[in-house]
């Protein structure tokens, strides 16, 4: 590869910096789009481009004008969208063809889908008409909304009117699902594809404790039988020979009740909130650089299928329930050593309420796996904020 390659990276947000980092250790001049300048991205690439990365014409045209030799998605669902069309047209390396692509990651679709092929899946219909079919309770989400937007449970019909307008309201597209509420623990399996197979493998516990439909703790799993872990790997490789993924990451959130499970999202871009540094800590794998490596043509082996923990790390993002001016961060004692935190927020700054905001990032290292067990979903007790009243003045 010749030194003055260039990579174009579909995020500026500070979740794909860890992108631009391999970019760099690799030799590619970077360049990043997006029309929030104030993302971080925008300072630490080599070139800033303020243009709609969910414009396939204007990615088209930045592609072409800049002689981009590699496109990389970030951590949202329209970079990853917009780059397989691009790439479609262009024949960068990484991504799956764009009906693939929509039948993934568009909710509706993927429920069609699943069905039809007989993978685990909520019951689901597209009409208020339809959903007279399931019983309650329901969740009604927007097809191709992200961080938990527009998602409403309901307990009573009366409810689903407003329920499915606010889906619909939240949704790039204008359309929404209604679904069966699935009872359960909610988790990640995060998988490396290479030649059609997995060829190595994550699984962690997520917890939603600020806002019920938005992840903000997490860790490697402490909680999922290995029976479970073989039953849903199994079901995603089978996933992935049926669709004929090409080689990347499919990450997958799903559910289970200890004896069944339910794939409730899958995506081929990296998961935000520094999931990759998560894994990392964790396990001493480069899990950023096995994400890069596909969009660049890159081949890598894998020496372990399921790699073991070395360390006991925990994942929380701070948020807050309610709008205020973000103070500061406020962390009680806790049985576990803070190693790591990256702000996002200045004090005096608007904090909106979760999901559309949050506050920072924190990792913390437990001495035991007992402890991370019991703090992993309590995390939100000691890294707190304070409330809208307590930053009066």
């Amino acid at each position: 590869m010749s030194h003055s390659s260039r990579a174009l990276l579909l995020d500026a947000g500070f979740a794909s910096l860890p992108f631009l980092d391999v970019l760099r250790q690799y030799g590619y001049r970077t360049a990043v789009c997006g029309t929030k300048l104030q993302d971080p991205g925008h300072r630490f690439a080599d070139e800033s481009c303020p243009i709609n990365y969910a414009d396939v014409q204007q990615v088209l045209a930045l592609c072409r004008e800049h002689q981009i030799d590699a496109l990389l998605p970030g951590v949202t669902d329209v970079s990853y969208l917009t780059g397989a069309r691009v790439a479609a047209e262009l024949g960068f390396s990484g991504f799956d063809s764009p009906d693939i692509s929509d039948v993934l990651f568009q909710k509706d679709q993927f429920r069609h889908w699943a069905q039809a092929h007989h993978f685990p899946v909520p019951a689901a219909v597209s009409t208020l008409k339809e959903s007279e079919t399931l019983s309650l309770p329901l969740m009604v989400k927007p097809v191709d909304a992200y961080s938990g937007l527009g998602i409403s449970r309901i307990s009573a019909r009366a409810q689903l009117p407003d329920a499915y307008q606010a889906a619909r309201l939240a949704s790039r597209s204008g359309e929404a699902i209604i679904e069966q509420f699935i009872e359960g623990t909610l988790h990640s399996h995060s998988a490396f594809i290479r030649n059609g197979e997995i060829a190595c493998e994550f699984f962690v516990d997520e917890f939603c404790t600020v806002y019920p439909w938005q992840v903000n703790s997490s860790s490697l799993t402490t909680q999922l039988t290995e029976k479970i872990q073989d039953r849903v790997s199994d079901c995603l490789a089978s996933l992935a020979a049926q669709l004929k993924l090409r080689d990347g990451l499919l990450h997958t959130q799903f559910m289970t009740n200890g004896h069944d499970f339910w794939l409730i999202e899958l995506t081929r871009r990296c998961p935000g909130d520094l999931y990759s540094r998560l894994i990392t800590l964790s396990t001493g794998v480069p899990y950023s650089h096995h994400f890069v490596d596909p969009f660049i043509g890159r081949k890598n082996a894998f020496t372990l299928r399921r790699p073991p923990r070395q360390r006991y790390i925990a994942r929380h993002t701070i948020s807050s329930s309610q709008s205020i001016f973000f103070p500061g961060f406020q962390f009680s004692a806790m049985p576990a050593e803070i190693i790591d935190v990256i702000p996002l927020k200045l004090p005096g700054e608007r904090l909106e309420p979760a999901p559309r905001d949050r506050a920072g990032l924190v990792f913390a290292e437990c001495d035991s796996l007992a402890t991370l067990a019991t703090l992993t979903p309590q995390l939100n007790r000691y890294l707190n904020l304070p409330t809208a009243e307590e930053t009066k003045v």
